[in-house]
């Protein structure tokens, strides 16, 4: 397959209207590299566009034409290149490519355009990678007019249309690419369970003394209560992990005891027990042990949402029980039948061509069915939150933030051990190759001959899209014969190994195990845990007599899904250019708590969103000015708190790239689109971490930011058409600008 990358005037994304169809043609652009005929070289797509991004800089520039020249991939990994790649203003993620059209083809409009592939953002230009984003000529008969678009869009629409013929290569990559997937964050749990060894040899954490502090015990009378040797813990005495995993809401606990020995959520004013201490080095068991009752508030809107997400699960119990059903239901014995309960293929080497049948392990069903786990976790009726001012996260005009540490159900974070029998498949090898020797002698002399035909094959089969070949030409140029200038050929295709054909069934004797009591070498039985596990949380308290926190939280739990989910491939969202990731937009919310004397007190308020007076969302320069609401509260303040994902330190604009300002400026547009104005638009309001989120933590990298917005206290909704809210339109521009300013990235 050979594909064209091309260079053009700057284009417009597809959304944005362009009355300017009758202006003269510009200058030809200049080329992307200027080199002379030569062999396709092999590249990955990571290579390809690096190379292609020094395009905009001056590295191998010809002083005398003003073009670049084609640096050979060792060039453009050396050192004077990898400083260009590597510098601030290095921008890689871009549209590269060219869709040919036909010099009479019907002119591409937003009547008769079609939708693409997209997330559930609803942002219509999606692409898998950066090659999935095309300029294309929507009026081919206006050579400066250029628009970025996608290629499910256009591979859509050229087929509706049938112009075919100019753009075989392109429909052809466009009807490969994969679909959007849904990307999970990083499970925690092998870092606890090594966690959990260090404890268990006496490496991490601190067991409590339970002694008594001036009359009362440091920790609860129960807190040893359906635990082992080892644990509990003191709290903030080991390493915890962030939890960065939603929790559906009608799942949050209902019920939060808050462990709060330096009256933290006083919140700068006072109770019975004085005002918020601060940490001056004392240990955790020192101080008297605070515990304060708190229960979860919902919103009209978060009932709403938390039925939808209970029938969700519903419709997924019902798929899982078919699919169980499916499983475990008896089959033939062939290669295209190996499913669970009957027995398994051996795999043949993975070398394609004809093979001798494989082995297919014959073993009978275990003592009882199997019980399926679902992925789907139980209400958690009960959680435990500790709180301490040696871990500070920040203060502003109306809130505290400290981290926290969140006492959980284990199976919330890391799912329950299989109790499900097990086949240990070293015994099983071990049984069959002494068949093999009983049934064909030590030498295969007894073999029966058909098992030596080579009757079955294996094949290597390409997964996702294949090796291509890229074409670099001039836009002007794409319909002339010999316009070639350059080809790069990338080999980023994985492969699976598919056998086809009969295969020797073997019935072995080795019988099922008890995963708790294993009667061979090999099977591990799982080792004793605590019944809960402890996971790093922000923890958002409210000072007294503002609203603020309320509101965000409500604003929270209306927050569509997709708000929180992190996404593959990339957007382009107008009036931006260049692509840019797909991932989650606010940190994920762990519930709205409220201390339990005052629970009847503030449901009324909060089940009506948290509703605030039009004139508190302030959109000027600062918000510190804003006066807080009068307070109906009792003596004796307890904070409500905010449970939310930590995702890292404010923003430092100087310290990003082109690409990385270009991504977090992506924020307030997507945001934006969802329908949101945010209210509070400055730099610590923008948090960011070293990712990809689906990689732990010791394998994420700064370079690879992901970035979030957060503090939505003046966050407001309005309706697609902008006519709930007067400010609407001003508002979003007011921050739309103010975004750019703040990463120096002009979009107009």
């Amino acid at each position: 397959m050979a594909l064209q990358t091309a260079v053009g005037d700057e284009p417009k994304p597809m959304d944005i209207d362009d009355t300017n169809t009758n202006s003269p043609t510009t200058a030809p652009p200049q080329p992307l590299f200027d080199f002379p005929k030569e062999q396709p070289r092999t590249f990955t797509a990571k290579d390809l566009i690096a190379i292609l991004s020094l395009h905009n800089s001056d590295f191998k520039k010809d002083g005398k034409s003003g073009k670049s020249k084609l640096p050979t991939k060792e060039e453009a990994f050396a050192s004077e290149a990898l400083k260009i790649l590597n510098g601030k203003g290095s921008r890689q993620r871009m549209v590269h490519r060219h869709w040919p059209r036909s010099p009479t083809g019907k002119y591409i409009t937003p009547e008769n355009t079609l939708p693409g592939k997209c997330t559930p953002n609803g942002i219509q230009l999606w692409g898998s990678s950066i090659f999935d984003f095309y300029r294309v000529r929507r009026m081919p008969d206006v050579a400066n007019l250029s628009t970025i678009t996608t290629g499910s869009k256009l591979m859509k629409w050229m087929k509706a249309h049938g112009e075919l013929d100019h753009a075989k290569d392109e429909i052809e990559w466009a009807e490969m690419e994969e679909e959007p997937k849904l990307i999970a964050s990083w499970s925690p749990r092998e870092k606890i369970e090594e966690m959990e060894e260090d404890i268990r040899q006496g490496k991490a954490g601190k067991l409590p003394t339970m002694k008594a502090a001036k009359g009362e015990q440091p920790l609860p009378a129960d807190a040893g209560a359906n635990y082992f040797s080892s644990w509990p813990l003191v709290p903030f005495s080991y390493t915890t992990e962030r939890l960065t995993s939603s929790i559906d809401l009608d799942h949050l606990p209902k019920k939060l005891s808050v462990h709060d020995p330096w009256n933290l959520l006083a919140a700068g004013s006072s109770n019975e027990y004085g005002r918020a201490e601060r940490h001056n080095g004392q240990e955790w068991e020192s101080r008297i042990d605070r515990t304060h009752i708190y229960k979860l508030v919902f919103s009209n809107n978060a009932l709403e949402r938390a039925k939808r997400q209970a029938e969700e699960r519903t419709k997924f119990k019902e798929k899982e029980a078919r699919l169980n059903k499916i499983l475990n239901s008896p089959g033939s014995v062939d290669a295209s039948n190996t499913s669970a309960g009957e027995g398994y293929l051996l795999r043949p080497p993975a070398v394609p061509g004809p093979v001798a049948p494989p082995i297919f392990v014959v073993h009978g069903p275990p003592p009882y069915p199997p019980t399926p786990t679902s992925k789907i976790i139980e209400p958690i009726e009960e959680a435990h939150l500790y709180l301490s001012p040696a871990h500070p996260i920040g203060t502003g005009n109306h809130s505290v933030v400290y981290q926290g540490e969140w006492e959980l159900p284990r199976a919330v974070v890391v799912p329950p051990p299989s109790t499900d029998y097990v086949l240990c498949e070293t015994c099983v090898a071990e049984d069959v190759a002494r068949i093999l020797r009983d049934q064909d002698g030590e030498d295969g002399e007894r073999m029966d001959p058909k098992w030596k035909v080579r009757s079955g094959e294996v094949k290597i089969v390409p997964e996702g899209r294949p090796s291509v070949v890229f074409h670099v030409v001039q836009v002007e140029n794409l319909d002339k014969p010999d316009a070639e200038e350059g080809q790069y050929q990338t080999e980023d295709t994985t492969y699976r190994v598919e056998f086809t054909g009969p295969v020797r069934p073997i019935r072995t004797t080795v019988a099922w195990q008890d995963p708790k009591h294993p009667t061979c070498k090999h099977v591990t039985p799982p080792p004793d845990v605590p019944p809960t596990v402890k996971v790093r949380v922000v923890s958002k308290i409210s000072l007294q007599g503002d609203g603020h926190l309320v509101k965000e939280a409500a604003n929270y739990e209306t927050f569509e899904r997709h708000m929180f989910e992190h996404w593959s491939g990339f957007n382009v969202l107008p009036p931006m250019h260049d692509p840019v990731p797909v991932g989650a937009l606010v940190p994920q919310f762990y519930g709205y708590y409220i201390p339990e004397e005052r629970f009847v007190e503030e449901q009324e308020q909060y089940e009506a969103g948290g509703e605030k007076d039009e004139e508190d969302v302030d959109m000027g320069e600062d918000d510190s000015e804003a006066a807080p609401a009068q307070s109906s509260m009792p003596q004796g303040y307890l904070s409500p708190i905010l449970l939310l994902e930590d995702c890292g330190s404010v923003v430092d604009p100087d310290e990003l790239t082109h690409d990385q300002k270009n991504e977090a400026l992506s924020l307030i547009y997507r945001f934006h689109y969802a329908g949101w104005a945010h209210g509070s638009v400055y730099a610590r309001n923008i948090l960011v971490q070293p990712g990809p989120i689906s990689a732990s933590p010791s394998e994420r990298s700064k370079d690879i930011p992901s970035f979030r917005l957060i503090d939505f206290g003046r966050s407001y909704r309005c309706d697609a058409e902008g006519s709930n809210r007067a400010s609407w339109t001003g508002d979003r521009y007011h921050e739309e600008s103010s975004m750019e300013k703040l990463f120096g990235m002009s979009m107009f």
